[in-house]
């Protein structure tokens, strides 16, 4: 009976799983005229998978430092232009210690050309110096005295160094977190969420947005292994390949794309399964998470 019972609540777990995860069991269903994806690809003229239609790539923005959000540059569903921050975190304090720091790495570099040159002239005074006691005209303890000048004049000059080392990494930090405060892309992304509203409070590790690279489609194929190991060697990485996308009533849209990646699939947690992306230009007409069918010949 226990074996029985165990039996029942894995069977119960497995249904669970299949209903949650919807998207990746259509992926594995093969839609040609309802059978099952062939043992052989080898000698098939045609196959027909199903796939969800997706953006290129999804980016998660988390916020990188605390601070008030000042301004939003994008509202959900709209297209941030490349190099457009995402929004804006407060960070005008930091622009203030930003401009001082700034005053202080240039009197910094002032103060050492100052002592650069009072230096040298130390030097100088303290050859003279040498050649004077040589001749009995000054004193061991005058040179002394101008030795000790010298000393100093070095010391001091390497702590400006220092300073100055200090300020620029202080600098670069500011430049940093003021960076941190308003992230942004170098390419133009669909703004498919905002976590948080204008004027909230955020810290470090919380969600900000939820971006979307729709330059690009992307499906990713599940195949059999046998599948697989005939479309690893015909599907060539970055080889543009004619595919049909079959869409409900029969439509037909015929396109190009490329293999981006042949692999093994380490993202269907379910199913140790073997497969690809096929990456496109956006088709008009479908929606994001929409599932599909493709039709290759391998």
């Amino acid at each position: 009976m226990r074996s029985k019972a165990v039996g029942f609540t894995l069977l119960c777990t497995l249904a669970l799983v299949c209903m949650f995860h919807a998207p990746a069991k259509a992926q594995v269903e093969v839609l040609e005229k309802g059978l099952k994806q062939p043992e052989s690809c080898e000698n098939a003229t045609s196959i027909t998978l199903s796939g969800v239609y997706s953006p290129y790539s999804v980016h998660l923005i988390k916020a990188e430092v605390s601070g008030r959000i000042n301004r939003i540059n994008a509202r959900e569903g709209e297209i941030l232009a490349a190099g457009t921050p995402i929004m804006e975190i407060e960070h005008t304090a930091l622009e203030r210690q930003l401009h001082s720091l700034k005053g202080v790495l240039e009197a910094l570099s002032h103060g050492q050309r100052v002592l650069e040159k009072n230096l040298e002239l130390l030097k100088r005074k303290l050859r003279r110096y040498k050649k004077l006691k040589a001749a009995g005209h000054v004193e061991e303890q005058t040179v002394e005295d101008v030795e000790a000048q010298v000393n100093n004049a070095e010391l001091a000059l390497i702590e400006n160094r220092q300073r100055q080392a200090e300020t620029k990494r202080a600098i670069w930090e500011l430049k940093d977190r003021i960076r941190k405060s308003i992230p942004s892309f170098q390419r133009p992304l669909y703004v498919s969420q905002n976590f948080k509203e204008l004027y909230e409070t955020v810290v470090p590790g919380e969600n900000l947005s939820r971006l979307l690279d729709v330059s690009k489609a992307k499906i990713h194929l599940v195949l059999s292994l046998a599948c697989f190991k005939v479309l690893e060697t015909r599907l060539l990485r970055d080889k543009t390949i004619n595919f049909s996308i079959i869409l409900p009533g029969n439509r037909k849209i015929e396109t190009t794309g490329k293999v981006e990646r042949l692999k093994i699939d380490p993202d269907n947690r379910y199913l140790y399964s073997y497969g690809f992306d096929l990456v496109f230009q956006p088709v008009k007409g479908l929606l994001w998470g929409q599932v599909v069918q493709i039709r290759l010949q391998p």
